[in-house]
């Protein structure tokens, strides 16, 4: 069996998955291919060594949006190319986003017919949501646009052989969709290990390693999505009456500049460090106090299971999809309202006064958060698709 793998960009949550999905699947003996499509150069964060066949397809846009309709197009005619080449059994397409891109390919002459899986790893429907225009004309031309695509997104999904939701909520998201209810699967994201043993960052070393310190961790890209203002604020109120805590930020991204512009006029620039994307956050989750995501929305929110699969509890905002249901099935963790500074100063400060607790859900994270039972589970929804009928 051919199984190929579609994949937007290559870091991140969502391409972590793929690749341990697809190592797993090598070792049961499946040829796997992988297309990544990326504006990226080749200095990848995850480069899928266990695919047989590795395709990249460079393009145009930004880190985590190509461009409009008539590009998205392009895309899908150079897409259909490939996937004519391959001759794959199945198609696992790894976001909404890509779901589109799939279907629009089958309307290209001379593209190969064949049944795909949308795995839907975030929020779409939250990640969809902009700014309104104001100008009479163009709030017309957006709400035609976003009609349309909304259309063919949904059209996309309801013709799926398969569908894998990463939790039950974000399935939930989409119940409206009409979609497939016979191969709907949820099916929560592994928590992977660190790929690394690399030291760590010296500063953030310094803190985490010292008793008299009380460190948190944050491992987030910086994007408007994460909501680094909030956190930042809110961590700057604590500070006022607490001098031994600090801040470990982790990840990069297009705001990174403007979140150090903040600390600094906050007036904590100097207990708070920005160590960039680390290949082995577990390592510094497993040090700090409790790991911190403030996000607007999520998928499913892994950093919070790798966090308690790393022995520490978190702090997370009750986003409409991810950590609540993680909260809830790995009984732990605290939820606060999204981008409210008080109430996440005042849970920063019960961590603070209340001592550090190890957290042990390892038959938990075994159970419902490993690898094989991941690889697993979509092993089985693919032989249902391809050998016992849609």
């Amino acid at each position: 069996m051919h199984i190929c793998h579609i994949v937007l960009n290559n870091l991140g949550g969502a391409p972590k998955v793929a690749d341990s999905l697809i190592s797993s699947q090598v070792k049961a003996g499946y040829q796997v291919s992988t297309v990544v499509l990326t504006i990226l150069d080749p200095q990848w964060k995850v480069s899928f060594n266990a695919a047989q066949i590795v395709i990249v397809m460079k393009i145009a846009g930004s880190l985590y949006y190509i461009g409009g309709a008539i590009h998205q197009i392009w895309v899908a005619i150079q897409l259909s190319r490939i996937i004519a080449e391959q001759k794959p059994d199945i198609i696992v397409c790894h976001s909404a986003f890509i779901t589109k891109l799939f279907y629009i390919c089958q309307f290209v002459p001379g593209s190969l017919s064949v049944p795909y899986i949308s795995y839907i790893h975030s929020d779409y429907i939250s990640e969809s949501q902009v700014e309104r225009k104001t100008n009479p004309i163009s709030a017309f031309i957006q709400n035609l646009s976003m009609s349309l695509t909304s259309k063919i997104d949904q059209r996309a999904l309801q013709q799926a052989s398969g569908l894998v939701f990463v939790c039950k909520t974000l399935y939930e998201r989409f119940s409206n969709f009409g979609l497939n209810q016979k191969r709907i699967l949820i099916s929560y994201n592994p928590a992977i290990d660190d790929t690394s043993n690399q030291p760590l960052h010296p500063t953030a070393d310094s803190w985490l390693n010292n008793s008299q310190l009380i460190t948190f961790v944050c491992a987030a890209r910086f994007h408007r999505q994460k909501d680094h203002k909030t956190l930042l604020k809110a961590f700057a109120k604590v500070s006022e009456n607490h001098l031994n805590i600090r801040l470990v930020l982790l990840g990069d991204g297009d705001l990174e500049t403007e979140m150090q512009v903040l600390a600094n006029s906050l007036g904590i620039g100097d207990i708070v460090v920005f160590a960039g994307s680390v290949p082995n956050p577990r390592a510094y989750f497993s040090l700090s106090r409790a790991v911190i995501l403030t996000s607007h929305f999520e998928g499913l929110g892994m950093v919070l299971v790798e966090a308690v699969a790393s022995g520490v509890t978190f702090i997370a905002s009750d986003c409409p999809v991810g950590p609540r249901e993680i909260s809830e099935v790995l009984k732990c963790g605290t939820i606060v309202p999204p981008s409210d500074v008080d109430a996440l100063a005042a849970t920063i400060i019960d961590h603070v006064k209340t001592p550090q607790e190890r957290i042990d859900r390892s038959e938990q994270i075994a159970q419902l958060f490993s690898e094989t039972s991941c690889a697993n589970r979509l092993e089985s929804l693919i032989e249902q698709v391809l050998f016992q009928g849609v």
